[in-house]
C-alpha cells in the first residue's frame, strides 16, 4: 500500500525493494546486482545491504526514485551521529580500508561526509572572501 508521503514525492509502492530482493544497481561504470540482506537509513540515505556483504547507497540501485529521498540533516539526533563517529572510529581503528568503495566503511564515511556537509550548509551563514 502506498502511503501519503511516498504519493507525494512520486514514490510507488514498490519502492524500496525488500529483504531477499535482487537489485541491479551502477558500480564503477558497470551494472552489477545482488541480493538485498538488509536495507538501513544511515544518516542521509539509505544503504541496502546485499547477502554477499557489498553495501550499496540507494541512489545507486537502478529504479530509485529521482530525486533521491534523503533525510534532513536537522532530523538525525545527537545519539545517532555519535553512534556514526563511533562505527567510524572503530572500523578505523581495526584497519579497516575505506577505500573498498562497496563496503561497510565507505558506506559509512560518505554517510558521514553528507550529513555534515548538509549540516553546515543549512546554517546560512555566508561564505567568507565571496562579495
Amino acid at each position: 500500500m502506498t502511503s501519503p508521503f511516498t504519493q507525494a514525492i512520486g514514490i510507488d509502492a514498490n519502492w524500496p525493494p525488500d529483504v531477499g530482493q535482487r537489485i541491479a544497481f551502477n558500480s564503477s561504470g558497470a551494472v552489477r546486482n545482488g541480493f538485498i540482506k538488509q536495507v538501513r537509513w544511515g544518516l542521509v540515505w539509505r544503504d541496502f545491504v546485499l547477502d554477499d556483504g557489498r553495501v550499496i547507497p540507494e541512489h545507486k540501485v537502478i529504479g530509485c526514485p529521482e530525486p533521491p529521498v534523503w533525510r534532513n540533516a536537522k532530523e538525525v539526533s545527537q545519539e545517532e551521529r555519535e553512534a556514526a563517529e563511533d562505527r567510524l572510529v572503530t572500523m578505523s581503528q581495526a584497519g579497516l580500508d575505506p577505500r573498498d568503495r562497496e563496503q561497510s566503511f565507505w558506506a559509512e564515511l560518505n554517510q558521514y561526509l553528507a550529513y555534515t556537509y548538509l549540516r553546515f550548509k543549512d546554517t546560512g551563514l555566508e561564505k567568507p572572501g565571496l562579495e
